[in-house]
């Protein structure tokens, strides 16, 4: 396996269409990272989580890769760079894993979704940096799309969630040694794509926002958790025009969860402000680069306002816009270049220097890229202008 230490320095049926003009655009800002190690992974991969899984404080790396029928675990080495990958067999077409400690033993284990045979595989954590499979496989449901995993019933066992195409999203409930209850399924109003968790309206209950795509309704759902497993729906509400992916921000620091989606066939990207009432209010599609796949958010910048980061698979590029601090965001986003066909992307401190850094997935080039935020000075978004002397 190649390595190379780098000198610092699902809608397709749309043609490209732009987004609304910015409204001020700014001075063009210096990259905030740079692309300093890669590592080749498996075919085609894509959906890319970041955890310590073998509890050794420094941040590993799970990607599944969609060509062939696998995933990858690459083990942190604390500086910035990760051991060869350890590959795992699956299921076919791979799009989708989720960490959560499904035995209660400490120790975070894998939830894999394969797209083509409709099933879950469990992979337990050795605890001694591998994984393995539960040989019985969960039923997905009817053409899953995405999954995410969390306690909604309040027992102390991760359960997991799943979103499928024909306008539903199933539950199952965990029963702490790998194994789930039989799904339940709960109707959307429109096409679920991706999901994230988050108490929205404060009750210490586990919410579901889930982003609603497709040919019909489009927008951003809840599912507000009642702490035993059930849920009630709520109205769909505006965020973006065709959203397929969905990150928890606190845009304007209030304490309170607030979301962006990303619409990639509209090459859009939006904010959904949660109104602390249970509703929630999109605002205006911005622009963070051509055809955006998935979001990281983290406060890049170190000035306590939340950022994004965004794949951009048409560009082969990371973009990052900078929060202002009430939801909207820097235009032009600040561009960094990496291989090709960017997919997943995850955000934590890979190196231990207290900056947060990047890795993104880069599809057909069978790799991960890491981009590290190392020796730099966090620029300021908006410089206060010089006065003038008389």
């Amino acid at each position: 396996m190649k390595k190379y230490l780098f000198p610092v320095g699902l809608f397709l049926a749309f043609f490209l269409i732009g987004c609304p003009p910015q409204s001020k655009v700014q001075k063009r800002m210096p990259p905030l990272f740079v692309l300093a190690f890669t590592i080749e992974t498996g075919k085609e991969p894509s959906f890319l989580i970041t955890e310590d899984f073998n509890r050794d404080h420094k941040l590993d790396l799970v990607v599944v890769n969609s060509g062939d029928k696998s995933f990858s675990y690459f083990k942190g080495n604390g500086d910035g760079t990760f051991k060869d990958q350890k590959v795992f067999a699956t299921g076919r077409d791979p799009i989708c894993v989720a960490s959560a400690d499904f035995n209660s033993d400490g120790y975070l284990d894998l939830a894999v979704l394969d797209y083509a045979d409709q099933e879950i595989q469990i992979f337990m954590n050795t605890r001694l940096g591998s994984f393995e499979e539960v040989k019985t496989k969960i039923n997905a449901g009817k053409i899953p799309i995405n999954l995410i995993a969390g306690d909604f019933n309040e027992d102390g066992f991760p359960d997991i969630a799943v979103t499928l195409r024909f306008h539903k999203t199933s539950v199952l409930l965990g029963n702490g040694t790998g194994t789930f209850k039989a799904a339940k399924a709960i109707p959307m109003k429109g096409q679920p794509t991706g999901l994230v968790l988050g108490d929205y309206n404060h009750d210490d209950h586990l919410d579901i926002a889930i982003a609603i795509g497709g040919s019909g309704n489009r927008g951003v759902q809840i599912l507000w958790g009642k702490g035993d497993g059930e849920f009630d729906s709520s109205k769909l509400f505006k965020g973006g025009g065709q959203p397929l992916t969905i990150v928890n921000i606190d845009v304007n620091s209030d304490g309170y969860d607030d979301l962006v989606t990303s619409s990639n066939p509209l090459h859009a990207m939006n904010t959904v402000v949660n109104n602390k009432d249970k509703t929630f209010t999109g605002l205006k599609d911005f622009a963070s680069g051509n055809f955006p796949k998935f979001v990281a958010a983290a406060d890049f910048t170190g000035d306590g306002i939340p950022d994004i980061a965004v794949s951009n698979s048409t560009d082969d590029a990371v973009t990052v816009s900078l929060g202002k601090g009430d939801g909207t965001f820097t235009y032009p986003p600040i561009y960094h270049h990496v291989e090709e066909h960017p997919q997943g992307i995850v955000a934590g401190d890979f190196n231990g220097d207290g900056l947060i850094d990047l890795a993104v997935s880069c599809r057909d080039k069978g790799t991960l890229n890491i981009l590290m935020k190392r020796n730099m000075v966090n620029p300021s978004p908006n410089p206060p202008s010089t006065p003038k002397t008389t």
